[in-house]
């Protein structure tokens, strides 16, 4: 089973566990707009746990639904004085999402990444995600993200002290569950977070799209999104492909270069859905071929990490 198939294998069962009835509705706590601010001061003493500082962010109706047949931990909440803000969906189904959600969230820990800097410093890095909130604790939707929140803690004597928080970043994945982040070292103590995105109709083929976030000044955002990164398997006559990112070491102090490496199969009759010129043209007379090559993304202070000229084409194994 590759890779694809597993992660869609995962997503699915997931889907189908967190549709699940647990006995009896969620109830719903309101809390103050407080709680979306990116000036909070928390302290999470002693050894860090993640759910009980996400408990602490969001002290909602916490609910932990092993107990109902599955693994669900979830806090239910709402916000009636909170101002809704819009945010990005990368799946671009749903017009002007806003968070909070109207009726409710539903807010669910991811993972817990451990950074450190050059002096030894010790940071946690909480990501969590929202999705609307269900009498019956589901996440539905294929074509809705879940919605990415990031906070940071930095390690005092005392215990974990909260330096940054962004409650609701950009939306990323499929049945309204995000991808788990994946730390990258992108500078001199910089690090960035990128996110494999993978979604599709029904039956597939199933796209890949990359997307790297990165803080500054308590916030985070996007600083990388660049599509098409990958194709799950298909039938014969359609091509596939997959990509890895990488970050190799250069004397930028900040925003290194970042490298994507593309290799996969490419059918000249699936060109209907998709289209690749460097490699059509290196084609004429064949019908197929496995091919790989390069695209390094550099950072614009303005614009982001922007594509360059694909590199390094190798074309083999035509027919």
């Amino acid at each position: 089973m590759n890779r694809y198939k597993i992660i869609l294998f995962l997503l699915l069962f997931s889907f189908v566990a967190k549709a699940q009835k647990p006995d009896g509705d969620l109830l719903i706590k309101n809390l103050p707009d407080t709680v979306l601010s990116g000036n909070r001061t928390l302290l999470v003493p002693g050894s860090f746990d993640g759910m009980a500082a996400l408990r602490k962010l969001f002290p909602g109706k916490y609910y932990n639904l092993e107990a109902s047949g599955y693994k669900d931990k979830l806090i239910s909440w709402e916000c009636k004085s909170c101002k809704p803000k819009k945010y990005e969906d990368v799946n671009g189904v749903e017009d002007n999402p806003v968070f909070p959600f109207e009726g409710g969230v539903a807010t669910r820990m991811i993972t817990v990444i451990d950074l450190s800097d050059a002096n030894g410093k010790q940071y946690k890095m909480l990501a969590f995600n929202h999705s609307v909130y269900d009498p019956d604790g589901m996440q539905t939707g294929r074509f809705s993200g879940g919605l990415l929140g990031l906070a940071k803690f930095t390690k005092t004597d005392s215990g974990w002290l909260l330096r940054s928080f962004d409650p609701a970043v950009a939306a990323y994945g499929a049945f309204a569950s995000c991808p788990t982040p994946q730390v990258i070292k992108i500078g001199d103590d910089q690090f960035a977070f990128y996110l494999r995105h993978l979604n599709g109709g029904a039956g597939g083929p199933y796209d890949e799209s990359f997307f790297v976030i990165a803080g500054a000044n308590g916030k985070y955002s996007q600083v990388l999104a660049t599509y098409g990164e990958g194709r799950t398997d298909g039938m014969d006559d359609q091509s596939s492909w997959s990509s890895e990112l990488s970050v190799p070491e250069s004397d930028k102090k900040y925003f290194r270069d970042i490298v994507i490496k593309t290799k996969g199969k490419y059918i000249m009759a699936d060109e209907g859905e998709v289209k690749i010129d460097e490699i059509h043209d290196k084609m004429k007379g064949f019908k197929s071929c496995a091919f790989s090559y390069t695209i390094r993304f550099v950072y614009s202070a303005s614009k982001g990490y922007q594509a360059g000229r694909m590199e390094d084409l190798v074309i083999t194994n035509k027919k």
